[in-house]
């Protein structure tokens, strides 16, 4: 069990951390052939006072245990002593570079011409007053042939935390890897924007319900741009010294692209809010406002009481939409496509946050090359979530207006059928008694007193008001059509509209036919009306019914030689619209083809 959980663990991780190792490396080298770290040795200075001369020979610094060297919120001068060792017989001239790039100030000391020279970079420094044009921490050491040169780093962080990642590279290998990070700076800058100007078209056009969604989508994808922007691109666009106290504010937007992300993510999976736990939702909107509070005076960011409320909030957020996730993965269709596209963010986003804002997590600093990747990924993915939902969302509306819909026609036609059981009941029994009576005296009494040419022609009436009165009750509703089924009674109804005027034809292909009481219902109400219709309109003279069963559907086949009609301007009876709403509520199609030489009604029903 343990081995699978690992397993899992890592088939997680993996996309994530990918260019990630975890061996120790204080110094990444990426030309070891050429130079070697031999050591690095931290010093941390707690008066907060001494000068580069008065460590220059202090016996207290140490080798640092770690794959970084990383102090977390220290607020004190940290000194980093730094041996390099020229491997070969050439003057090698080297890029020392962190991409650290919240540290605030960060002070290197190297030796030219036998002095000490002292350079300055920081996340403030305008690009001009650097030593190599670079937002990343860079700065050049000339190492001469088979020589040990040592430099010294120092750094000082008020707001954020002290993480001193350290690359060594060639100067070609450098600016590949600064233009790499513009790169990467570019295409995140870009997802953010054009995820900004989705969510802004969409406004316009979304319902009440889907707006609220993209909005909190929108003042994440805007505040996450603010933080990004302000701390990791405009660097190296600054041609002024900045206050460092900007980047210190910048978290504000950190904590704010968290709460809104975590709300358009719940908000994402239960647009009802069916499912959420209101009390930890509370607690979380709280937290929140104290956060955003607390953070509004830097002169509090030492208090470490409020810094653990930061951090109450910030883990309280992400593993309250994590917990969202998982227990809505089996409910809803649509927290399994968010869980697939906003996990990794969530992890990554996670992870940056432990380590750059609260410094209480360790990874190497490859693992943000992976992050910045990620950022791009996932608001690409995410827009395309917020695409199917809406998508999803509106099919689930409109099954639910096309149930509502088929339940009000199932209703219709049920009172409709009650009403016409009623009808038929009541001319069976009481108007068909009244005509039984009547013909029976007119017959025995007052027929002998008509010549014969009028008795006959009063037998005849009363025997077609009989047959008549017992047509139309067996249309209203056909006597034990339950029992005798679809099939029998359909034979029943065209036997009894034949005539000398118009001939029916029956024929059906049907084997073992079992079907709910009110589909059959339904069909034997067509096929009433459309012969209703034949003897009213058609003019015709055969009638050619066809009741096929095949695998998948019943088709029923009504054709006569009448006059036709034109389907612009029949369709629209009642009796016509009365016959789709029936089709309708079979799921079935009915369709209708005529001219000259006749009309052909084709009705295909789905059956399995």
């Amino acid at each position: 069990m343990l081995l699978k959980f690992q397993f899992w663990k890592a088939l997680i991780l993996l996309p994530l951390l990918n260019a990630c190792t975890f061996e120790e490396q204080q110094v990444l080298n990426k030309i070891p052939k050429q130079v070697n770290a031999q050591s690095v040795e931290c010093f941390v200075d707690d008066t907060d006072t001494l000068r580069f001369e008065d460590v220059l020979g202090n016996k207290s610094f140490k080798k640092f245990n770690g794959p970084e060297i990383g102090y977390g919120h220290l607020r004190r001068n940290l000194w980093v002593k730094l041996v390099l060792q020229n491997n070969t017989n050439q003057t090698q001239e080297v890029i020392l570079s962190t991409d650290q790039i919240i540290l605030e100030k960060v002070d290197f000391y190297k030796k030219k011409e036998g002095k000490w020279n002292k350079e300055e970079a920081g996340w403030g420094t305008a690009i001009q007053n650097r030593e190599l044009p670079s937002y990343l921490h860079a700065f050049k050491v000339s190492l001469s042939p088979n020589s040990r040169d040592t430099v010294f780093y120092r750094v000082r962080n008020q707001y954020q935390v002290v993480r001193l990642p350290l690359n060594l590279f060639s100067t070609q290998q450098f600016y590949q890897h600064y233009h790499s990070y513009l790169f990467y700076d570019g295409l995140v800058t870009m997802a953010l924007i054009t995820a900004i100007l989705y969510c802004l078209y969409n406004l316009f056009y979304t319902s009440q319900r889907d707006r609220k969604t993209l909005v909190l989508y929108l003042i994440y994808a805007v505040n996450f741009f603010i933080f990004y922007t302000i701390r990791i691109s405009s660097p190296a666009y600054f041609t002024n010294n900045q206050p460092v106290i900007i980047n210190y504010f910048v978290n504000i937007f950190v904590f704010i692209s968290t709460y809104t992300f975590v709300r358009f993510g719940t908000s994402f999976i239960d647009p009802d809010r069916k499912y959420g736990n209101r009390a930890i939702s509370k607690l979380i909107d709280i937290l929140f406002v104290c956060t955003v509070f607390v953070s509004l005076f830097p002169t509090w960011s030492a208090i470490k009481p409020l810094l653990y409320l930061k951090l109450s909030f910030f883990l309280s957020t992400i593993f309250y939409l994590i917990w969202s996730l998982i227990s809505n993965f089996r409910r809803s269709f649509l927290t399994r496509i968010y869980f697939f596209m906003a996990m990794p963010l969530i992890t990554t986003g996670m992870i940056e946050g432990l380590t750059n804002v609260f410094g209480i997590m360790e990874v190497p600093n490859q693992f943000f090359e992976a992050f910045r990747i990620s950022i791009c990924v996932e608001m690409l993915y995410i827009l395309f979530a917020l695409i199917f939902r809406e998508r999803y969302l509106s099919k689930q509306i409109q099954k639910r207006l096309l149930k509502a819909e088929l339940e009000m026609l199932e209703s219709r036609i049920e009172i409709q059928e009650n009403e016409q059981k009623r009808i038929a009941r009541d001319l069976h029994d009481d108007l068909g008694g009244t005509l039984a009576s009547l013909k029976h005296i007119v017959l025995s009494k007052m027929v002998n007193l008509l010549n014969s040419e009028d008795a006959k022609q009063i037998k005849e009436l009363t025997q077609k008001s009989g047959d008549d009165l017992r047509r139309i009750s067996h249309a209203l509703m056909p006597p034990d059509f339950e029992k005798i089924g679809l099939i029998d009674s359909i034979k029943e109804l065209i036997r009894g509209n034949n005539s000398k005027k118009i001939r029916f034809e029956f024929l059906e292909n049907t084997k073992d036919l079992e079907l709910e009481v009110k589909a059959s219902l339904n069909i034997y109400r067509i096929l009433s009306e459309i012969i209703q219709n034949i003897h009213k309109h058609s003019g015709a003279t055969i009638v050619l019914v066809q009741f096929i069963q095949n695998d998948k559907e019943l088709t029923l086949i009504v054709e006569d030689n009448g006059r036709g009609f034109e389907n612009s301007t029949s369709l629209t009876g009642l009796g016509m619209q009365n016959m789709l709403s029936r089709a309708k509520n079979l799921d079935a199609s009915l369709n209708f083809d005529s001219n000259s030489n006749g009309t052909t009604v084709i009705l295909e029903v789905p059956y399995e």
